[in-house]
């Protein structure tokens, strides 16, 4: 044997070492084979409790690890109660993938019996639409899409194998659209027609250029009257306030001062103590400077409040400049009924006062 013929045999065994090697790679473990046990039992109780999708999902997971007729019969069954016919055909098909051998064991052969069994019963199960599109222009071809799957240009026309139940058919074109649902039954053959027009098409709902789109309000809001910052009851308040706590705070301010000044003879070192006799007059100053202290707060507060009035101002109804002023009556005529008379007519006053350790304000409206 020359060198050229030990290479090619060398090359072939080792070609069918690598052959070996994939195949015992992909067989089942003992954990995978134990573990598609386990849910082929659990898929067998669900199903025959009613729980169909939980039990398809491990009759799934059990076939994807042995991929054997068992496996897939079980399988298909269970897609098949569902009404899952086109599925089901097409796991039948995958275990056709797989050749039979005459050492099979009987549950193998039996299940790829029954297997063709189900497959002959299915192929007269399974419904088809024929879809045929009216309105399209002369050689536009049309885009079809059967529950979100487009379906192959060259099957526009020929029948469409679906499973039972509902289903929705959109067609479109460069210039027009056509939708259509249908209902179909195990083993019919229907016929849809999908008339595709451009008003089928969604509007464009784009304002033209220079133009938006705004929602107008319902009630559109009055214009506002013009704004006056002229003095108001509030700010006669502020002032009020302020004015009896700046008179306050000055005056046990005052008073304040004056006692610390007797207490210089009195209490050596500006400190006295119980052995003082101005003990009392410096408790008495020491509550004075702080009433004083309060006041000139307040009236920080009352001026502020009256300034902000000011500042900030408030709307004036301008209805009186709208409307010719009224005709005054005869000097000699009696008032209206209901009528204020000039003294009760009188504006806001506002009367500052002070007490003893207190002070406030009282008005008149």
């Amino acid at each position: 044997m020359g060198f050229r013929g030990v290479r090619l045999v060398l090359t072939s065994a080792a070609l069918g070492a690598l052959f070996v090697a994939g195949t015992a790679s992909a067989e089942p473990t003992a954990a995978d084979r134990e573990t598609a046990r386990s849910l082929m039992t659990e898929a067998r109780e669900l199903r025959d409790k009613g729980h169909l999708q939980d039990a398809l999902k491990r009759f799934k997971a059990a076939d994807d690890i042995m991929r054997v007729p068992t496996t897939g019969l079980e399988l298909a069954r269970t897609q098949a109660t569902m009404g899952l016919l086109l599925e089901a055909r097409d796991t039948i098909a995958n275990i056709r993938k797989t050749p039979s051998s005459p050492n099979d064991p009987e549950p193998f052969k039996d299940a790829r019996a029954k297997m063709e069994e189900l497959d002959t019963s299915l192929e007269t199960r399974i419904p088809a639409l024929t879809i045929v599109v009216q309105g399209a222009a002369e050689g536009e071809t049309p885009t079809i899409v059967v529950d979100g799957a487009q379906l192959p240009a060259a099957v526009t026309g020929l029948p469409r194998r679906v499973n039972a139940g509902r289903h929705t058919i959109v067609v479109r074109t460069p210039t027009t659209q056509g939708e259509q649902t249908v209902d179909v039954k195990e083993g019919e053959q229907k016929e849809v027609q999908v008339t595709v027009s451009a008003g089928a098409k969604t509007p464009d709902t784009t304002p033209p250029d220079g133009e938006t789109s705004q929602t107008q309000p319902e009630h559109p809001s009055e214009p506002s009257g013009p704004t006056s910052h002229s003095p108001t009851a509030l700010t006669f308040v502020g002032i009020g306030v302020g004015g009896a706590g700046l008179i306050a705070g000055t005056i046990t301010g005052l008073l304040s001062m004056s006692k610390t000044s007797a207490l210089k003879n009195e209490c050596p070192d500006s400190h006295c103590t119980s052995a003082h006799n101005g003990l009392s007059d410096y408790n008495s100053a020491s509550s004075l400077a702080t009433i004083s202290d309060v006041g000139f707060i307040v009236a920080g507060v009352g001026a502020a409040l009256a300034v902000t009035t000011l500042i900030l101002g408030h709307e004036t109804s301008d209805a009186s400049a709208s409307h010719a002023p009224e005709a005054s009556p005869p000097a000699d005529a009696p008032p209206a009924a209901g009528a204020d008379s000039p003294a009760s007519q009188s504006r806001l006053r506002v009367i500052p006062w002070i007490g003893f350790g207190s002070a406030g304000v009282s008005g008149v409206f």
